[in-house]
C-alpha cells in the first residue's frame, strides 16, 4: 500500500455527515496526511442520493448514525449507484455486532473518530485495494474475450483441443478433438488414461524428440506430426501442436494446452504426389538409360564410357559436398552426356586412326546436339545444359559457346574434369589408354585455367581415397 495517494489527479471524496464540524474534521485529517482532495458533502438521504447519481467518487465516507437513516440504507445506496467504489464508515460509537454487519454487507472498513490517525491508511488502502479489483476485473474481462475470440478461431480451423497435466496425468480432449478420432467423449475419458498408447509406435520417436526439443527450449512450441490410433483401429494422421501454460518453480511444464489438426486429406496428397513423382522419376530414368544404350550401341569403344564418367562426378561432387539435388541432376547428366554422338556418323565414332580437322568439328558438334535431344525432357534438374557445357573450360577455349568461369554451370565444371580423366585412362579406337596418372597430369595442369580448381583438387583426392571404376 502507497501512502498517500499520488498522481496529479485528486481524491475524489464523498463525505456523507450531518456534522460539519465532524466533515471538516476528516477533511483536516487527510490533508495533513498529504492527500489531495475533492471532497463532496451529503448532510442527509437525499442529497446523498443526489450526489451518488451525479458524480463518479473515488472513496466514500460515511458517518453510522444520520437523521432518518443510517449507514446500513447508505451502504445499499451507494452498492446500488457505484458498486465499485470503496465504502468506509466513520463513526463515534459503533458496536463490535454493527461493524461486523457492515463488513459482511460490503464495507470496506470502519474507523473511530476518536482514531481519525486511522482513516488515511483506511483510505489509501481501500482506493489501493479498488485499484486492484478493477485491474483484475477488466484482466478478467479480457480474458473471457480473449477465449470467446480463440474459441470462434478454434471453431473456424475445425481442430481439436487437448490439455495434458503433467503434475497428474490427467489428460483432456474436446469434442472436436474425440470426434477427429472417433471416440465418443465417455470413451475417451478412459482412452486417455493410456495416450501414449495411442500413438503409432513408427512415430514415436518423432514425437519424444519433438517434445524434448520444446522442453529443452530449442523450439517455442511443441510441433509434431504424428499417427494416432482411432476407435475403428485405424491409424489418423495428426499434427499436434502445443504450449506450456502453467509451470513449477524450476520451470518444467505442469500443464500443456494445444490442438490437434487432421490432416489425413493433406498425408494422402503428399503420398499420391510420391508416388506419381516416383513413376516419373522412374520414366526419366529409363529414358535415360535407353539413350546411354544407343550411344553405346553405335559407339562400342566407349560403351560403359558414360557410367564411368558418372561415377567419378558424384564421387567429386559429394567429396566438394554438393547437396543431393545438385548430384542427382550431376548423375543424370553424366549417364547421358554424349547422347549428342547419335548425330555423329559411325564411322567417325569408330574410326581407328587420327580424325581429321573436319571430322573432330563434326564431334564436337555433339554437346550441341545433346542439348537439342534433351531440352524437350521435363527433367527436375538442368540437366540438358549440363550436357551441352561439358566441354566448355574455364578460360573459354572450350565448346560449343566458348563460356567462360561462372558463366558455366557447377555440375558441368565437375563433369568436364570427370570426362577428360576417364577418357584418357581408358582406350580409345585412335590410341591404347594413356593412364591414370597422365589423366589426373592433364586436368592438375590445367587447373585455373581450363578446369576448375575445386573440382580439381577433389578428384585427386577421390583416387587418393582408393576410388575405383566398378567395371575395372
Amino acid at each position: 500500500m502507497s501512502m498517500p495517494n499520488g498522481g496529479d489527479r485528486p481524491v475524489r471524496l464523498l463525505c456523507l455527515e450531518d456534522s460539519q464540524i465532524d466533515a471538516e474534521l476528516v477533511r483536516e485529517t487527510l490533508r495533513r496526511a498529504g492527500f489531495q482532495l475533492q471532497m463532496d458533502l451529503a448532510v442527509d438521504r437525499p442529497s446523498f442520493e443526489e450526489l451518488l447519481a451525479g458524480g463518479r467518487y473515488d472513496v466514500i465516507l460515511a458517518d453510522y448514525a444520520l437523521p432518518s437513516f443510517d449507514a446500513h440504507v447508505a451502504l445499499e445506496l451507494a452498492k446500488a449507484a457505484c458498486p465499485s467504489t470503496p465504502f468506509i464508515c466513520v463513526s463515534g460509537t459503533i458496536g463490535e455486532e454493527a461493524t461486523v454487519e457492515l463488513l459482511k454487507q460490503g464495507a470496506d472498513d470502519c474507523v473511530l473518530k476518536d482514531r481519525m490517525a486511522r482513516l488515511p491508511f483506511a483510505v489509501q488502502r481501500a482506493i489501493d485495494e479498488a485499484a486492484r479489483r478493477r485491474e483484475l476485473s477488466e484482466a478478467e474481462a479480457a480474458l473471457r474475450e480473449s477465449q470467446e475470440r480463440e474459441r470462434f478461431a478454434l471453431r473456424g480451423t475445425n481442430d481439436g483441443l487437448w490439455d495434458v497435466r503433467m503434475d497428474t496425468g490427467a489428460v483432456y480432449l474436446s469434442p472436436r478433438g474425440c470426434e477427429i478420432l472417433g471416440y465418443g467423449p465417455e470413451e475417451m475419458a478412459t482412452v486417455a488414461e493410456t495416450w501414449d498408447e495411442l500413438v503409432c509406435p513408427d512415430d514415436r520417436p518423432a514425437t519424444d524428440a519433438a517434445l524434448g526439443a520444446y522442453l529443452e527450449g530449442r523450439v517455442p512450441i511443441f510441433d509434431v506430426e504424428q499417427r494416432l490410433r482411432t476407435a475403428s483401429g485405424e491409424w489418423k494422421w495428426i499434427r499436434a501442436r502445443g504450449t506450456a501454460v502453467a509451470r513449477d518453480a524450476s520451470g518444467a511444464p505442469m500443464r500443456m494446452v494445444g490442438t490437434h489438426s487432421d490432416i489425413s486429406d493433406r498425408k494422402q496428397v503428399e503420398e499420391d504426389l510420391r508416388l506419381s513423382a516416383d513413376r516419373l522419376r522412374r520414366t526419366v530414368e529409363g529414358a535415360v538409360e535407353a539413350m546411354g544404350a544407343m550411344t553405346a550401341a553405335r559407339d562400342p569403344y566407349t560403351a560403359g564410357h558414360e557410367k564411368r564418367v558418372t561415377e567419378l562426378a558424384v564421387a567429386i561432387a559429394a567429396e566438394m559436398g554438393r547437396d543431393e539435388a545438385a548430384i542427382e541432376g550431376l548423375r543424370l547428366a553424366g549417364l547421358v552426356h554424349d547422347v549428342g554422338k547419335l548425330t555423329v556418323p559411325a564411322e567417325i565414332l569408330n574410326k581407328p586412326s587420327l580424325l581429321t580437322p573436319i571430322e573432330f568439328e563434326l564431334i564436337k558438334g555433339h554437346a550441341a546436339a545433346a542439348h537439342e535431344i534433351l531440352k524437350p525432357i521435363d527433367f527436375e534438374y538442368s540437366v540438358a545444359d549440363i550436357v551441352a557445357q561439358h566441354h566448355e573450360r574455364q578460360d573459354g577455349s572450350g565448346y560449343p559457346a566458348g563460356l567462360k568461369d561462372d558463366e558455366i554451370l557447377p555440375e558441368a565444371r565437375i563433369l568436364a574434369v570427370a570426362d577428360v580423366v576417364e577418357a584418357m585412362a581408358s582406350h580409345r579406337p585412335y590410341r591404347a589408354a594413356l593412364g591414370l596418372e597422365a589423366a589426373l597430369e592433364e586436368v592438375r595442369s590445367g587447373t585455373g585455367t581450363r578446369y576448375e580448381t575445386a573440382a580439381v583438387a577433389a578428384c585427386e583426392r577421390v583416387f587418393k581415397r582408393g576410388f575405383v571404376f566398378h567395371d575395372q
